[in-house]
Protein backbone atom coordinates (compact mmCIF):
# COMPACT_ATOMS: atom_id res chain seq x y z
CA UNK A 1 0.00 0.00 0.00
CA UNK A 2 1.58 3.27 -1.16
CA UNK A 3 0.64 6.60 0.99
CA UNK A 4 0.03 10.01 0.03
CA UNK A 5 2.30 12.20 1.78
CA UNK A 6 -0.20 13.21 4.49
CA UNK A 7 -2.46 9.94 4.40
CA UNK A 8 -3.88 9.40 7.98
CA UNK A 9 -3.88 6.17 9.73
CA UNK A 10 -6.36 3.75 8.64
CA UNK A 11 -7.80 2.52 12.04
CA UNK A 12 -8.19 5.88 13.21
CA UNK A 13 -11.81 8.24 13.68
CA UNK A 14 -10.51 10.61 11.43
CA UNK A 15 -10.06 7.98 8.57
CA UNK A 16 -13.68 6.88 9.23
CA UNK A 17 -14.88 10.27 9.44
CA UNK A 18 -13.57 10.35 5.94
CA UNK A 19 -15.20 6.96 4.40
CA UNK A 20 -18.50 8.20 6.16
CA UNK A 21 -18.36 11.97 3.98
CA UNK A 22 -17.59 10.35 1.11
CA UNK A 23 -20.47 7.40 1.50
CA UNK A 24 -23.07 10.51 2.22
CA UNK A 25 -22.15 12.34 -0.94
CA UNK A 26 -25.12 11.08 -3.13
CA UNK A 27 -27.53 10.67 -0.22
CA UNK A 28 -26.99 14.42 0.07
CA UNK A 29 -27.35 15.09 -3.48
CA UNK A 30 -30.66 12.63 -3.60
CA UNK A 31 -31.86 14.54 -0.04
CA UNK A 32 -31.64 18.05 0.13
CA UNK A 33 -32.98 19.11 -2.75
CA UNK A 34 -36.50 17.11 -2.32
CA UNK A 35 -37.81 20.25 -0.90
CA UNK A 36 -37.17 22.63 -3.77
CA UNK A 37 -39.00 20.15 -6.07
CA UNK A 38 -41.86 22.39 -6.36
CA UNK A 39 -39.79 25.87 -6.44
CA UNK A 40 -37.32 24.23 -9.50
CA UNK A 41 -40.51 23.64 -11.11
CA UNK A 42 -41.98 27.24 -10.82
CA UNK A 43 -38.57 28.68 -11.72
CA UNK A 44 -38.21 26.51 -14.45
CA UNK A 45 -41.25 26.43 -16.20
CA UNK A 46 -41.96 23.21 -15.92
CA UNK A 47 -44.31 20.92 -14.17
CA UNK A 48 -43.22 18.78 -10.92
CA UNK A 49 -43.05 15.79 -13.39
CA UNK A 50 -40.62 16.46 -15.15
CA UNK A 51 -38.69 18.01 -12.29
CA UNK A 52 -39.21 14.68 -10.56
CA UNK A 53 -37.55 13.15 -13.19
CA UNK A 54 -34.54 14.60 -12.17
CA UNK A 55 -34.91 11.84 -9.33
CA UNK A 56 -35.13 9.04 -10.98
CA UNK A 57 -32.62 10.08 -13.89
CA UNK A 58 -29.75 10.57 -10.71
CA UNK A 59 -30.67 7.15 -9.34
CA UNK A 60 -30.44 5.24 -13.26
CA UNK A 61 -26.97 7.22 -13.61
CA UNK A 62 -25.86 6.61 -9.76
CA UNK A 63 -26.54 2.99 -10.87
CA UNK A 64 -24.96 2.91 -14.07
CA UNK A 65 -22.22 4.40 -12.77
CA UNK A 66 -20.89 1.84 -9.99
CA UNK A 67 -21.15 -1.00 -12.65
CA UNK A 68 -17.84 0.79 -14.08
CA UNK A 69 -16.07 2.14 -10.99
CA UNK A 70 -16.03 -0.98 -8.70
CA UNK A 71 -14.05 -3.06 -11.83
CA UNK A 72 -11.63 0.33 -12.65
CA UNK A 73 -10.57 0.98 -9.15
CA UNK A 74 -9.54 -3.18 -9.13
CA UNK A 75 -7.23 -1.77 -12.26
CA UNK A 76 -6.17 1.71 -11.47
CA UNK A 77 -6.72 1.72 -7.73
CA UNK A 78 -8.94 3.31 -5.45
CA UNK A 79 -7.40 6.64 -5.19
CA UNK A 80 -7.91 7.99 -8.58
CA UNK A 81 -11.38 7.13 -9.18
CA UNK A 82 -12.58 8.72 -5.96
CA UNK A 83 -10.36 11.99 -7.03
CA UNK A 84 -12.08 11.64 -10.71
CA UNK A 85 -15.36 11.38 -9.59
CA UNK A 86 -15.58 14.29 -6.82
CA UNK A 87 -14.02 16.20 -9.73
CA UNK A 88 -17.14 15.10 -11.87
CA UNK A 89 -19.53 15.62 -8.66
CA UNK A 90 -18.22 19.29 -8.29
CA UNK A 91 -18.41 20.23 -11.81
CA UNK A 92 -21.82 18.64 -12.46
CA UNK A 93 -23.31 20.54 -8.96
CA UNK A 94 -22.21 24.41 -10.45
CA UNK A 95 -23.55 23.66 -13.90
CA UNK A 96 -27.35 22.35 -12.00
CA UNK A 97 -26.78 25.79 -9.68
CA UNK A 98 -26.72 27.59 -13.31
CA UNK A 99 -29.25 25.49 -15.16
CA UNK A 100 -31.87 27.42 -17.12
CA UNK A 101 -34.09 25.02 -18.58
CA UNK A 102 -35.77 21.40 -17.18
CA UNK A 103 -33.42 19.93 -19.99
CA UNK A 104 -30.36 21.50 -18.47
CA UNK A 105 -31.12 20.12 -15.04
CA UNK A 106 -31.58 16.89 -15.81
CA UNK A 107 -28.28 16.28 -17.85
CA UNK A 108 -26.59 17.50 -15.09
CA UNK A 109 -28.30 16.07 -12.59
CA UNK A 110 -27.21 13.09 -14.41
CA UNK A 111 -23.24 14.10 -14.61
CA UNK A 112 -23.85 14.51 -11.19
CA UNK A 113 -25.02 10.72 -10.20
CA UNK A 114 -21.75 9.60 -12.18
CA UNK A 115 -19.79 11.59 -10.46
CA UNK A 116 -21.59 10.54 -7.10
CA UNK A 117 -21.64 6.77 -7.61
CA UNK A 118 -17.24 6.73 -7.61
CA UNK A 119 -16.93 7.50 -3.92
CA UNK A 120 -20.41 5.23 -3.01
CA UNK A 121 -19.03 2.15 -4.22
CA UNK A 122 -15.16 2.41 -4.19
CA UNK A 123 -15.69 2.71 0.10
CA UNK A 124 -17.05 -0.62 0.58
CA UNK A 125 -13.99 -1.75 -1.68
CA UNK A 126 -11.67 0.18 0.44
CA UNK A 127 -13.16 -1.28 3.49
CA UNK A 128 -12.58 -5.01 1.81
CA UNK A 129 -9.04 -4.21 0.96
CA UNK A 130 -8.01 -3.24 5.12
CA UNK A 131 -10.67 -5.53 6.88
CA UNK A 132 -12.18 -8.87 6.72
CA UNK A 133 -15.16 -10.89 8.16
CA UNK A 134 -16.61 -9.43 11.24
CA UNK A 135 -14.25 -6.47 11.11
CA UNK A 136 -15.01 -5.04 7.99
CA UNK A 137 -18.79 -5.30 9.06
CA UNK A 138 -17.54 -3.45 12.19
CA UNK A 139 -16.15 -1.15 10.13
CA UNK A 140 -18.80 -0.48 7.41
CA UNK A 141 -21.48 -0.32 10.48
CA UNK A 142 -19.27 2.98 11.57
CA UNK A 143 -19.21 4.16 8.12
CA UNK A 144 -22.64 3.98 7.73
CA UNK A 145 -23.41 5.35 11.20
CA UNK A 146 -21.77 8.53 9.67
CA UNK A 147 -23.36 8.42 6.15
CA UNK A 148 -27.09 8.17 7.55
CA UNK A 149 -26.87 11.31 9.44
CA UNK A 150 -27.31 12.27 5.81
CA UNK A 151 -31.32 11.24 5.08
CA UNK A 152 -31.70 13.01 8.68
CA UNK A 153 -30.46 16.56 8.03
CA UNK A 154 -30.33 16.87 4.43
CA UNK A 155 -34.11 17.77 4.24
CA UNK A 156 -34.33 20.04 6.96
CA UNK A 157 -30.94 21.63 5.83
CA UNK A 158 -32.22 21.98 2.00
CA UNK A 159 -35.55 23.27 3.41
CA UNK A 160 -33.94 26.29 5.03
CA UNK A 161 -31.19 26.94 2.22
CA UNK A 162 -34.03 26.83 -0.22
CA UNK A 163 -35.87 29.89 2.35
CA UNK A 164 -32.63 31.66 3.18
CA UNK A 165 -31.25 31.80 -0.35
CA UNK A 166 -32.76 29.75 -2.92
CA UNK A 167 -33.04 26.36 -4.68
CA UNK A 168 -29.73 26.92 -6.64
CA UNK A 169 -27.98 27.86 -3.62
CA UNK A 170 -28.36 23.83 -2.51
CA UNK A 171 -26.32 22.63 -5.45
CA UNK A 172 -23.79 25.52 -4.63
CA UNK A 173 -23.95 24.34 -1.18
CA UNK A 174 -23.45 20.34 -3.29
CA UNK A 175 -20.33 21.82 -4.69
CA UNK A 176 -18.93 23.00 -1.77
CA UNK A 177 -18.70 19.86 0.01
CA UNK A 178 -17.63 18.28 -3.00
CA UNK A 179 -14.64 20.92 -3.22
CA UNK A 180 -14.01 19.74 0.56
CA UNK A 181 -14.29 16.35 0.04
CA UNK A 182 -11.85 16.33 -3.08
CA UNK A 183 -9.45 18.38 -1.21
CA UNK A 184 -9.33 15.94 1.65
CA UNK A 185 -9.30 12.94 -0.55
CA UNK A 186 -6.20 14.40 -2.62
CA UNK A 187 -4.12 15.36 1.37
CA UNK A 188 -5.08 12.27 2.74
CA UNK A 189 -6.18 9.35 1.77
CA UNK A 190 -4.17 6.52 1.17
CA UNK A 191 -4.39 4.10 -1.80
CA UNK A 192 -5.22 1.03 -0.38
CA UNK A 193 -5.37 -1.48 -3.32
CA UNK A 194 -2.26 -3.45 -4.38
CA UNK A 195 -2.18 -3.52 -8.09
CA UNK A 196 0.35 -6.15 -9.73
CA UNK A 197 2.98 -4.55 -11.27
CA UNK A 198 2.41 -3.51 -15.17
CA UNK A 199 -1.48 -4.16 -14.64
CA UNK A 200 -3.13 -2.22 -17.36
CA UNK A 201 -6.85 -1.46 -17.52
CA UNK A 202 -8.28 -4.08 -19.86
CA UNK A 203 -12.67 -3.70 -20.98
CA UNK A 204 -12.73 -7.40 -21.41
CA UNK A 205 -11.76 -7.71 -17.46
CA UNK A 206 -14.54 -6.09 -16.28
CA UNK A 207 -17.23 -8.86 -17.29
CA UNK A 208 -14.78 -11.46 -15.96
CA UNK A 209 -14.81 -9.99 -12.89
CA UNK A 210 -18.77 -9.88 -12.83
CA UNK A 211 -18.84 -13.14 -13.69
CA UNK A 212 -16.69 -14.45 -11.01
CA UNK A 213 -18.99 -12.63 -8.29
CA UNK A 214 -22.28 -13.67 -9.96
CA UNK A 215 -20.88 -17.68 -9.67
CA UNK A 216 -20.55 -17.71 -6.00
CA UNK A 217 -23.73 -18.52 -4.79
CA UNK A 218 -23.17 -17.06 -1.47
CA UNK A 219 -22.04 -13.61 -1.73
CA UNK A 220 -24.96 -13.68 -4.44
CA UNK A 221 -27.64 -14.95 -1.67
CA UNK A 222 -25.95 -12.59 0.26
CA UNK A 223 -26.60 -9.51 -2.54
CA UNK A 224 -30.14 -10.68 -3.21
CA UNK A 225 -31.18 -10.24 0.43
CA UNK A 226 -29.19 -6.47 0.74
CA UNK A 227 -30.99 -5.11 -2.81
CA UNK A 228 -34.89 -6.98 -1.98
CA UNK A 229 -34.53 -5.45 1.36
CA UNK A 230 -33.36 -2.34 -0.04
CA UNK A 231 -35.75 -2.33 -2.27
CA UNK A 232 -38.23 -2.35 0.55
CA UNK A 233 -36.84 1.08 1.58
CA UNK A 234 -37.38 2.51 -1.31
CA UNK A 235 -40.70 1.79 -1.52
CA UNK A 236 -41.34 3.46 1.64
CA UNK A 237 -39.93 6.44 0.54
CA UNK A 238 -41.65 6.55 -2.61
CA UNK A 239 -45.34 6.25 -1.13
CA UNK A 240 -44.80 7.20 2.29
CA UNK A 241 -45.64 11.08 1.81
CA UNK A 242 -48.83 10.07 -0.06
CA UNK A 243 -49.78 7.37 2.81
CA UNK A 244 -48.61 9.80 5.59
CA UNK A 245 -49.90 13.59 4.22
CA UNK A 246 -52.55 12.79 2.28
CA UNK A 247 -54.13 9.52 3.62
CA UNK A 248 -53.75 10.17 7.21
CA UNK A 249 -53.63 14.06 7.45
CA UNK A 250 -49.79 14.05 8.76
CA UNK A 251 -48.38 17.84 8.48
CA UNK A 252 -45.25 18.04 6.41
CA UNK A 253 -43.62 18.97 9.86
CA UNK A 254 -44.57 15.81 11.70
CA UNK A 255 -44.26 13.91 8.57
CA UNK A 256 -40.18 14.64 8.25
CA UNK A 257 -40.12 13.39 12.43
CA UNK A 258 -41.50 9.97 11.37
CA UNK A 259 -39.18 9.69 8.60
CA UNK A 260 -36.52 10.55 11.54
CA UNK A 261 -37.36 7.91 13.09
CA UNK A 262 -36.90 5.09 11.07
CA UNK A 263 -33.18 6.94 10.26
CA UNK A 264 -32.64 6.83 13.97
CA UNK A 265 -33.56 3.23 14.47
CA UNK A 266 -31.06 2.50 11.69
CA UNK A 267 -28.35 4.38 13.38
CA UNK A 268 -29.32 2.71 16.56
CA UNK A 269 -29.07 -1.22 14.62
CA UNK A 270 -25.90 -0.01 13.01
CA UNK A 271 -24.19 0.99 16.63
CA UNK A 272 -25.52 -2.03 17.92
CA UNK A 273 -23.57 -4.29 15.44
CA UNK A 274 -20.86 -2.64 15.70
CA UNK A 275 -19.89 -3.58 18.85
CA UNK A 276 -21.21 -7.07 18.82
CA UNK A 277 -20.72 -8.26 15.40
CA UNK A 278 -16.85 -9.71 16.75
CA UNK A 279 -18.51 -11.58 19.25
CA UNK A 280 -21.49 -12.99 17.98
CA UNK A 281 -20.06 -13.52 14.17
CA UNK A 282 -21.08 -12.09 10.56
CA UNK A 283 -23.17 -14.86 9.15
CA UNK A 284 -25.59 -15.03 12.41
CA UNK A 285 -25.87 -11.58 12.46
CA UNK A 286 -26.94 -11.56 9.32
CA UNK A 287 -29.08 -14.68 9.75
CA UNK A 288 -31.26 -13.09 12.43
CA UNK A 289 -31.30 -9.68 10.83
CA UNK A 290 -33.26 -11.71 7.85
CA UNK A 291 -35.59 -12.10 9.79
CA UNK A 292 -36.53 -8.52 10.53
CA UNK A 293 -37.97 -7.45 7.15
CA UNK A 294 -40.14 -10.12 6.93
CA UNK A 295 -41.45 -9.62 10.09
CA UNK A 296 -42.08 -6.12 9.49
CA UNK A 297 -43.65 -6.27 6.27
CA UNK A 298 -46.38 -8.71 7.41
CA UNK A 299 -47.48 -6.78 9.92
CA UNK A 300 -47.66 -3.57 7.74
CA UNK A 301 -49.43 -4.92 5.02
CA UNK A 302 -51.80 -7.03 7.93
CA UNK A 303 -52.50 -3.12 8.61
CA UNK A 304 -52.97 -2.09 5.66
CA UNK A 305 -55.57 -4.51 4.49
CA UNK A 306 -57.29 -4.58 7.93
CA UNK A 307 -57.04 -0.88 8.96
CA UNK A 308 -56.55 -2.06 12.62
CA UNK A 309 -53.76 0.49 14.57
CA UNK A 310 -54.42 3.25 12.06
CA UNK A 311 -51.50 5.51 11.57
CA UNK A 312 -49.61 3.65 14.31
CA UNK A 313 -50.04 0.42 12.56
CA UNK A 314 -48.35 1.72 9.49
CA UNK A 315 -45.79 3.69 11.17
CA UNK A 316 -44.24 1.04 13.61
CA UNK A 317 -43.77 -1.81 11.09
CA UNK A 318 -42.44 0.50 8.40
CA UNK A 319 -40.06 1.83 11.25
CA UNK A 320 -39.11 -1.80 11.93
CA UNK A 321 -38.23 -2.62 8.67
CA UNK A 322 -36.41 0.47 7.57
CA UNK A 323 -34.78 0.62 10.84
CA UNK A 324 -33.80 -2.92 10.20
CA UNK A 325 -31.48 -1.98 6.98
CA UNK A 326 -28.92 -0.64 9.94
CA UNK A 327 -28.50 -4.38 10.79
CA UNK A 328 -28.26 -5.92 7.13
CA UNK A 329 -26.71 -2.89 5.04
CA UNK A 330 -22.60 -3.45 6.74
CA UNK A 331 -23.16 -6.89 7.29
CA UNK A 332 -24.62 -8.21 3.37
CA UNK A 333 -22.13 -5.89 2.03
CA UNK A 334 -19.02 -7.41 4.00
CA UNK A 335 -20.19 -11.07 2.93
CA UNK A 336 -20.54 -9.86 -0.82
CA UNK A 337 -17.09 -8.91 -1.11
CA UNK A 338 -15.44 -10.21 1.58
CA UNK A 339 -14.74 -13.65 -0.93
CA UNK A 340 -13.22 -11.66 -3.24
CA UNK A 341 -9.60 -9.73 -3.62
CA UNK A 342 -8.88 -9.07 -6.96
CA UNK A 343 -12.68 -8.56 -7.59
CA UNK A 344 -13.52 -6.92 -4.89
CA UNK A 345 -14.27 -3.65 -6.40
CA UNK A 346 -16.29 -5.19 -8.82
CA UNK A 347 -18.19 -6.85 -5.64
CA UNK A 348 -18.84 -3.42 -4.35
CA UNK A 349 -20.17 -2.19 -7.65
CA UNK A 350 -22.49 -5.06 -8.48
CA UNK A 351 -24.28 -5.05 -4.92
CA UNK A 352 -24.40 -0.78 -5.17
CA UNK A 353 -25.64 -0.64 -8.45
CA UNK A 354 -28.33 -3.61 -8.12
CA UNK A 355 -29.22 -2.29 -5.25
CA UNK A 356 -30.66 1.07 -6.70
CA UNK A 357 -31.90 -0.78 -9.82
CA UNK A 358 -34.22 -2.98 -7.25
CA UNK A 359 -34.79 0.43 -5.43
CA UNK A 360 -36.23 2.23 -8.33
CA UNK A 361 -38.29 -1.02 -9.87
CA UNK A 362 -40.28 -1.02 -6.34
CA UNK A 363 -40.40 2.70 -6.48
CA UNK A 364 -42.23 2.21 -9.97
CA UNK A 365 -44.45 -0.67 -8.75
CA UNK A 366 -45.60 1.24 -5.82
CA UNK A 367 -46.74 3.85 -8.32
CA UNK A 368 -48.14 1.56 -10.51
CA UNK A 369 -50.42 -0.43 -7.70
CA UNK A 370 -51.83 3.23 -6.51
CA UNK A 371 -54.88 3.08 -5.31
CA UNK A 372 -55.13 6.11 -2.95
CA UNK A 373 -54.93 3.63 0.18
CA UNK A 374 -51.22 2.33 2.11
CA UNK A 375 -52.13 -1.03 0.41
CA UNK A 376 -49.70 -0.57 -2.90
CA UNK A 377 -46.70 0.67 -0.29
CA UNK A 378 -47.36 -1.60 2.08
CA UNK A 379 -47.82 -5.36 -0.87
CA UNK A 380 -44.15 -4.15 -2.47
CA UNK A 381 -42.67 -3.92 1.30
CA UNK A 382 -44.27 -7.18 2.12
CA UNK A 383 -42.87 -9.02 -1.24
CA UNK A 384 -39.16 -7.63 -0.90
CA UNK A 385 -39.25 -8.52 2.75
CA UNK A 386 -40.21 -11.82 1.52
CA UNK A 387 -38.03 -12.48 -1.87
CA UNK A 388 -35.28 -10.66 0.91
CA UNK A 389 -36.08 -13.59 3.05
CA UNK A 390 -35.99 -16.81 0.49
CA UNK A 391 -33.27 -15.81 -1.62
CA UNK A 392 -30.79 -15.86 1.76
CA UNK A 393 -32.24 -18.96 2.88
CA UNK A 394 -32.08 -21.12 -0.26
CA UNK A 395 -28.67 -19.71 -1.58
CA UNK A 396 -26.35 -19.02 1.59
CA UNK A 397 -26.45 -22.75 3.41
CA UNK A 398 -26.42 -21.99 7.47
CA UNK A 399 -23.16 -23.21 8.52
CA UNK A 400 -21.29 -20.73 5.80
CA UNK A 401 -22.66 -16.70 5.58
CA UNK A 402 -19.66 -16.04 3.50
CA UNK A 403 -16.79 -18.15 2.01
CA UNK A 404 -13.57 -16.58 3.28
CA UNK A 405 -11.83 -18.06 0.12
CA UNK A 406 -10.34 -14.67 -1.52
CA UNK A 407 -11.16 -15.37 -5.62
Amino acid sequence: MSDTPRGISTGSRRFILLLGMLSATAPLAIDMYLPSLPAIALDLNSDISHVQQSLSLFMLGFALSQLFYGPLSDQVGRRPVIIAGLSLFLIASLLCANANSITELLIYRVLQALGGGAASVVISAVIRDLFRGEEAARTLSLVIMTMTMAPLLAPLAGAQVLTLFGWRAIFLLLAALGAILLILSWRVLPETHQREPGQRFVLRDLFTSYAAVLSHREAMGNLLLACFSFAGMFAFITGSPYVYIDYFGVSPSHYGLLFGSNILLMILLNGINSRIIRQVGLNKMIRVGSWLPLIAGILLLSSALSGFGGLAGIVMPAVLYVGSLGLLGANTTAAVVSPFSKQAGAAAALLGSLRFFFGAIAGALVGLLHDDTPRAMAVVICGSGLLAFVCYRFMVPKSNGYSPHAH
